[in-house]
């Protein structure tokens, strides 16, 4: 089973990276790091302060990694989501298309699910005549663990 969930796990990060030479970028040293970091960090969404100081990253300075989120982000590799405090957390995006993000407040795992309430809105959008549209819906609250936590 281990071997299993270690050659998806290679075979995800293959596809990464796949998809960021496809889209004209290099693989440096620090992306790669990066995508280590947020497979092993899954299903949390982690900050540029997490990422920049965990020592798998090597500790980049803020620019580098907030250059490289920028880009990833833009090319459809990482999700952004927002927490509770305004502060803009990574993960790594799962497919394209609309989607539903649905994270912690807590401990900010994340998940990203298909959400058949998107392309109606997309719609109404294209209705009033926007185009070239990207759509995500977040919904934040206390997975179950944190819930639990937080009543005792």
């Amino acid at each position: 089973m281990e071997i299993e969930c270690l050659t998806n796990l290679k075979s995800r990060y293959d596809q990464v990276i796949k998809r960021m030479t496809n889209a004209g970028l290099r693989c440096t040293k620090f992306r790669r790091n990066l995508f280590t970091l947020l497979f092993d960090s899954e299903p949390y969404a982690l900050s540029v302060e997490e990422i920049r100081t965990h020592p798998v990253t090597q500790q980049p300075d803020a620019v580098t990694v907030y250059r490289n989120v920028e880009v990833l982000t833009r090319v459809g590799l990482l999700n952004c989501v927002t927490d509770e405090k305004g502060r803009v957390r990574y993960r790594l995006k799962e497919n394209d298309g609309p989607k539903l993000t649905i994270a912690c407040r807590d401990c900010h795992a994340t998940l990203v699910r298909s959400s058949p309430i998107i392309p109606e809105l997309e719609s109404v959008a294209r209705d009033l005549g926007y185009s070239e549209l990207n759509s995500r819906l977040e919904i934040t609250g206390y997975c179950e663990e944190c819930a639990e936590k937080r009543s005792s």
